[in-house]
C-alpha cells in the first residue's frame, strides 16, 4: 500500500497549508462538506448537484435497482477522496502558495 506524504505550502501572508498527498478519509465520507471546507467551492457546487441528482435517482428507483446509484454515488466518492489533494494543492498554488521544499532529513 502506498504511503502518503504530507506536502507543505507556505505563503507570504497567509497561513502556512499541510497537504497529504495520498487518499483523504474525510472525502470519501462527506465529500461536499471536505470540498467546501478546503474552500474548492467550484467542486463543491458541483458535488452538491451530484447530490441531488443521485437523490433523485434513488428516490425514483424500484427493490434492485437501488443498487446502481449507490455504486455510482460510492464509485463518485471514491474518486474525489483519490483527487481531492491534487484538487487542493491546485487551488493553494492558484492562489499564491509555494511548496516547501522536502526534508533532506527524514
Amino acid at each position: 500500500m502506498a504511503t502518503s506524504e504530507q506536502r507543505c505550502f507556505y505563503h507570504p501572508t497567509l497561513p502556512e497549508r499541510q497537504v497529504n498527498s495520498g487518499c483523504s478519509w474525510l472525502a470519501l465520507v462527506t465529500p461536499t462538506l471536505w470540498a467546501l471546507s478546503e474552500g474548492l467551492v467550484w467542486h463543491a457546487r458541483w458535488l452538491l448537484l451530484s447530490e441531488f441528482v443521485f437523490a433523485g435517482l434513488v428516490l425514483a428507483s424500484r427493490d434492485l435497482a437501488i443498487l446502481l446509484p449507490c455504486l455510482a454515488y460510492l464509485a463518485r466518492n471514491i474518486w474525489v477522496a483519490r483527487k481531492g489533494a491534487q484538487w487542493l494543492i491546485d487551488s493553494l498554488l492558484r492562489q499564491g502558495y509555494r511548496q516547501a521544499p522536502a526534508n533532506p532529513f527524514p
